[in-house]
């Protein structure tokens, strides 16, 4: 069997969908093919999720497995299907090998702008080699934090999940490989850049998504950027911090803080979405506008003020 059909019958396995929700089992199923096709054609996985893209993937890694398969995160990447639009501004921090960040890439076209930044040396030689496609777009090597400055950073100690490391002053299990990175806050670098707009923004930092506002306030007070996050309880709590802190902070700078699911949003709620998940939040000042492009293709509950 060819790993041009095991990918194609991955991406089937990993797109049925059963009324609301997906095929169950179709994790471990897609999983197992990707392990498969890394045996009979060696661990670097190529595929074009999106017409004349090309992305590479490692098919030893979990992650990259799942995006081989274009399987992950469907809901995040349905959502900026709505709301990006050519010529828009986008940046990701915590980037991974750039699976959203050259879906971005591809979305806003040659008048759009991408950023994407990665802490992990060897993430970044991929997230900078599947964007080099896309002159609008660029990978920055390094960590997104309250201060600009050197951070310690520990890479995942476990062999498959890459997306595992994180910045030593939110948690240190001293059990990954420990290296020196060289930290921004997007205050200095929107200003720096003299960025002239930003619409959008994925922030995936393992725990450090709190400092990663703190250093972006005045930016985004004045670009009002829509934010997809991810919400992790566990790590935010071993950075002495909490998921109600972080959306308190979110409702400061004048954002109303969805949890997102596949093509469905509902308020954000302590009791059932603290722990784990995505959410995006909805500058108040564009709510309308972002709003009623999603709903032309998410159920959206709770929009009245």
């Amino acid at each position: 069997m060819s790993t041009t059909l095991i990918s194609s019958t991955a991406h089937v396995l990993g797109s049925i969908r059963v009324g609301r929700r997906f095929l169950p089992g179709r994790g471990r199923a897609v999983d197992a093919l990707g392990r498969f096709a890394g045996r009979v054609g060696g661990s670097l996985g190529v595929v074009s999720p999106w017409p004349g893209v090309r992305f590479e993937t490692d098919l030893t890694d979990r992650i990259q497995r799942q995006m081989w398969a274009g399987m992950y995160e469907p809901h995040v990447r349905e959502c900026f299907d709505a709301l990006l639009q050519p010529g828009n501004v986008y940046v990701d921090v915590g980037a991974h090998i750039g699976y959203h960040a050259v879906f971005a890439a591809h979305r806003v076209g040659p008048t759009g702008r991408v950023y994407a930044f990665e802490a992990d040396p060897s993430m970044y030689e991929r997230l900078n080699r599947n964007l080099t496609q896309f002159p609008w777009a660029q990978a920055v090597h390094g960590a997104v934090w309250s201060r600009t400055g050197e951070l310690s950073f520990e890479r995942s100690a476990e062999r498959e999940e890459s997306g595992w490391g994180t910045v030593c002053a939110v948690r240190d299990s001293t059990g990954g490989e420990h290296i020196s990175v060289q930290a921004v806050a997007l205050d200095d670098w929107c200003r720096d850049l003299k960025l002239p707009g930003w619409d959008a923004m994925k922030l995936d930092a393992e725990g450090s998504e709190i400092s990663v506002l703190q250093g972006a306030a005045n930016a985004i007070k004045q670009f009002h950027p829509a934010l997809i996050l991810e919400i992790n309880g566990i790590l935010l709590r071993e950075a002495g911090e909490s998921a109600g802190h972080l959306v308190e902070l979110l409702r400061e700078l004048g954002y109303r803080v969805f949890y997102l699911s596949f093509r469905r949003l509902v308020p954000w709620d302590a009791a059932q979405h603290s722990e784990f998940g995505e959410v995006l939040c909805v500058p108040e000042k564009r709510q309308a506008q972002i709003l009623g492009r999603l709903a032309e293709s998410f159920s959206v509950c709770g929009t009245r003020s």
